[in-house]
C-alpha cells in the first residue's frame, strides 16, 4: 500500500507544476454572489443567521470576479472552528466552426468538454477565514487538450488564502483574486465557469488579477469599500502579468517569456529570471440596484534578474465597472459596462537590456446585459473589444457571446451558447476567428 501511495503521488507531481498555468476560470463559479433574490425585495442585512446554517457568507453584492468569503460564524459556533466544501463540474459539447487564413489548413474537432473545481473553505473563532480550491482545467481555450490519463491533467490552483476580518476591516494573504480586477460580465455566458476563449481572454487582457500576493480592504460605511492589492512574484505567479504587452522575441508578451520554461526546465519551474513588483489601489461602490469599481493597476516588471543594469518595464493599467439591477415585470434586467485603459513602456525585442521609446499601448470595453428571472434562469448577450498598439502591430479582437440558462433544482443548470470570436491584424485584409456552439450542464455547490 505504502508502494502504490508514493507511486501515485509521483505521477501527479507533472500536474501540479503546471499550476501557475492560466487555465484557469479568473472569475467564481457563483453567477452573482450569494442565493439570488426577488429584484423586488431588498436584502435584509440584519436578520439573524439561520439555527440550521453552517455559516453566513458576507457580500450580499458580492463581485462578480469575487470567491465569496466568509465574514463571521453563527453565534453558536463562535469560539469554534467550522469547515464547508464548495465547488462547480461543467460539461457538455462544443460545435465549432474556424475561419483562417487560406495558407493555414486545420479541420474542426467538435470536441466533447469538461472543467471543474473543488474546495473547501472554513473559519476559526469570529474573524478568521480561509479558503483552498484546485481545478482540473478546459485544456486550452477551445478545450483541445483536456486529459485525465497517465498523470496529464492540467490541475490549476485557484484560491489558497487565510482572511482577518474585523470591523469593516479586512487583510488576507495567499494566492488571492482582486474583486476590483474583474469586469462585469454577463451570467448566463458562463456555462464553461468562464474558461473559454469567448469568456476567460477579454477578462485577462482588461487585468483580471489572482494570484500570489497580500489583499487589504476596510469598508466605508454601508455602501463602500477602500481596498488594496499587492503581489511581488513571477509573472506566471499573477493573472495581472497579461495585461502587459510588447514582444520579447519569440514571445507576444513578457508573461509567456517566463511561462516558456514550464515543463521545460529540470524542476518544471517557470524562468526565474523575471519578477513583478504590481500594486492596485481600487474602490468599489455596491447597492440594491448599483454596482461600481475602479481600480489603477502599476507594475514594474525586470525580465533579467541576472543582470543588473538592465532597464525594467514599467506601466499601469486604469479601470473603470458599473452594473445596475432593474426590476421589471420580466424580471431582473442587468446592464453593464466595463472599459480598462494599459500602457507601458517596452523592451528591445532582441536586446531586452534596453527600452525602446516606443510604447505598447492597449484597451479593453465590454458591454452587455442580462435578463434573469426569481429561479436564477434567464438569458444574457455580452460583447468585447480588445485593441492592442506597439510598433507596427495593430490588433483589434471582438468576441461576442449569447445564451441562455435555466436553473433545475437551485444547483443544476442547463446552457446553451452562441459566441464569435474575429481577430483583424493591421496590414492584412483577411479577418480570421471561431464561431461556437455550446450545449452544457452544470452543477453548482456554493
Amino acid at each position: 500500500m505504502r508502494t502504490l501511495c508514493l507511486a501515485s503521488l509521483a505521477a501527479l507531481a507533472p500536474s501540479l507544476a503546471l499550476a501557475d498555468e492560466i487555465e484557469f476560470a479568473p472569475v467564481s463559479v457563483r453567477p452573482y454572489g450569494p442565493e439570488p433574490r426577488p429584484a423586488d425585495k431588498p436584502a435584509d442585512t440584519k436578520a439573524p443567521p439561520k439555527a440550521t446554517a453552517a455559516v453566513e457568507k458576507d457580500g450580499a453584492d458580492a463581485p462578480i470576479g469575487a470567491t465569496s468569503v466568509v465574514a463571521k460564524a453563527p453565534p453558536r459556533l463562535r469560539g469554534r472552528k467550522w469547515i464547508e466544501p464548495y465547488g462547480a463540474i461543467a460539461g457538455g459539447m462544443h460545435l465549432q466552426s474556424l475561419n483562417l487564413p487560406p495558407e493555414v489548413q486545420t479541420g474542426t474537432q467538435n470536441p466533447t468538454i469538461a472543467v471543474s473545481r473543488l474546495g473547501v473553505r472554513g473559519g476559526v473563532g469570529d474573524y478568521v477565514t480561509f479558503a483552498s480550491e484546485f481545478e482540473a482545467s478546459l485544456g486550452g481555450p477551445l478545450g483541445y487538450g483536456a486529459s485525465v490519463w497517465e498523470g496529464q491533467a492540467a490541475i490549476a490552483i485557484r484560491d489558497q488564502y487565510l482572511r482577518y476580518t474585523r470591523d469593516g476591516f479586512s487583510i488576507a494573504a495567499g494566492r488571492i483574486a482582486d474583486p476590483a480586477s474583474f469586469d462585469y460580465v454577463s451570467a448566463h455566458v458562463g456555462d464553461l465557469l468562464y474558461t473559454d476563449l469567448y469568456t476567460r481572454d477579454p477578462l485577462l487582457y482588461a487585468g483580471a488579477d489572482r494570484g500570489n500576493g497580500l489583499f487589504a480592504s476596510y469598508d466605508l460605511g454601508k455602501h463602500v469599500t477602500v481596498a488594496g492589492t499587492f503581489h511581488s512574484t513571477n509573472p506566471t505567479g499573477i493573472t495581472g502579468t497579461l495585461v502587459i504587452g510588447g514582444k520579447l522575441t519569440p514571445f507576444d508578451r513578457p508573461f509567456y517569456l517566463a511561462a516558456a520554461q514550464v515543463g521545460n526546465s529540470q524542476n518544471n519551474l517557470p524562468d526565474q529570471n523575471l519578477h513583478i513588483y504590481f500594486g492596485s489601489p481600487s474602490v468599489l461602490f455596491h447597492s440594491e440596484h448599483l454596482e461600481a469599481k475602479a481600480e489603477v493597476q502599476m507594475y514594474s516588471l525586470d525580465t533579467q534578474q541576472a543582470i543588473m543594469d538592465d532597464q525594467a518595464i514599467r506601466g499601469y493599467n486604469l479601470r473603470l465597472g458599473a452594473r445596475a439591477h432593474l426590476p421589471t415585470a420580466l424580471g431582473r434586467v442587468s446592464p453593464f459596462a466595463n472599459v480598462s485603459r494599459n500602457k507601458n513602456e517596452i523592451l528591445d525585442p532582441v536586446d531586452s537590456k534596453y527600452r525602446l521609446p516606443d510604447l505598447f499601448t492597449s484597451y479593453t470595453v465590454t458591454t452587455g446585459v442580462d435578463l434573469t428571472r426569481a429561479n436564477r434562469s434567464g438569458a444574457g448577450v455580452q460583447y468585447s473589444l480588445v485593441d492592442t498598439r506597439e510598433p507596427e502591430h495593430h490588433t483589434r479582437e471582438h468576441y461576442l457571446s449569447a445564451g441562455a440558462s435555466y436553473w433545475i433544482e437551485g444547483a443544476v443548470a442547463i446552457g446553451v451558447r452562441a459566441s464569435v470570436f474575429a481577430q483583424q491584424l493591421s496590414g492584412e485584409m483577411v479577418t480570421t476567428g471561431s464561431r461556437s456552439l455550446f450545449v452544457t450542464a452544470r452543477l453548482v455547490l456554493d
